[in-house]
């Protein structure tokens, strides 16, 4: 193929491109997601993540428009933000000085599910303390 179709050809598919980007939001069959003091209150963010503005799709992508129907994310979705957990376990080494790192523990390493203690819209648990209900508050705060 010559220069001159192959430039031609890539021009006219920017121009489609370009043209989707501009027209495509009229199309879209979702709604957009109103949130109101009532659904923040049934599906409250973490502190952190609400000081990040996060809108439910951020978490939720491609999951409708409504948040009742909306699955869990699982590990995937956590980690397409916080990228692996060696990494989370990494930035947590400074717990290892007492062994107690959740992120690579003594007894399961970096491998446990994220939900197994975070919980984004209700309350987090330990797991840890379900073993180290006793001593627990001595080397671990509250779960984020």
């Amino acid at each position: 193929m010559s220069g001159g179709k192959t430039l031609a050809i890539a021009g006219v598919f920017l121009v489609l491109g370009v043209m989707s980007l501009i027209g495509g939001e009229s199309d879209s069959p979702l709604k957009p997601i109103v949130i109101t003091p009532e659904l923040r209150e049934e599906y409250p963010l973490k502190s952190h993540h609400a000081k990040l503005s996060l809108e439910c799709v951020f978490c939720h992508e491609g999951q409708g428009d409504n948040p009742r129907e909306f699955k869990m994310i699982g590990d995937e979705g956590c980690l397409s933000c916080h990228q692996s957990k060696e990494h989370v376990a990494e930035r947590l080494a400074f717990m290892d000085k007492l062994h107690v790192n959740p992120h690579n523990s003594i007894h399961d390493g970096p491998t446990l599910y994220c939900d197994e203690c975070h919980n984004e819209h209700k309350p987090s648990t330990n797991m840890c303390a379900e073993c180290h209900e006793h001593d627990i508050d001595l080397w671990m705060g509250p779960t984020p």
